[in-house]
């Protein structure tokens, strides 16, 4: 019985270090992805790289910020990219802001567009959202994780983005 045991105990520890090391691995994977695809600071996730910009803008100098770092507000385009974004922000911060993201209905009311041009087909609105309470044309992740549309002239954080293609 001991035997057995002694066995099965070194079968589970040896399993269990073999995982280790194929995470271990895997964490450096996504640096080194991150470090090829990105500039320092970004965070690299399919093919795009997403930076946190902690400076609160209103949502057009957001977005001129983001463009001077060849990049746009960020577009969301499925609910596993909206959930890194989240993690990238939690990361960074002790509490979780509202942050600018490049959506906005400016050009159409109730016709919401990403500043990158890229087509609308992902979204998160929170209940009752989009509302154009007093004009809003600008979209924001709220404090509550989901999406509110806010006034431009607001002054919060943003993510940007890029793709890989568009880097100096």
């Amino acid at each position: 019985m001991t035997l057995t045991l002694l066995l099965v105990a070194m079968v589970v520890l040896t399993r269990a270090a073999d995982v280790a090391k194929q995470t271990e691995a895997e964490e450096v994977n996504v640096v080194e992805k991150r470090e090829l695809f990105c500039p320092n600071g970004w965070t690299w996730y399919k093919w795009r790289c997403f930076c946190f910009v902690p400076r609160p803008l209103t949502w057009f100098a957001a977005e001129e910020n983001c463009k001077s770092m060849n990049a746009h507000l960020a577009s969301i385009r499925s609910a596993e990219e909206y959930q890194q974004i989240q993690k990238m922000i939690a990361d960074q911060t002790p509490v979780y802001p509202t942050t600018w993201l490049g959506g906005t209905d400016s050009v159409q009311e109730g016709e919401w567009l990403w500043a990158d041009g890229s087509r609308f087909l992902f979204s998160h609105w929170c209940k009752g959202e989009p509302n154009n309470l007093g004009n809003q044309d600008c979209l924001a992740i709220s404090g509550k994780k989901c999406w509110d549309d806010q006034l431009c002239d607001n002054k919060k954080q943003s993510v940007c983005v890029k793709s890989w293609s568009s880097f100096d």
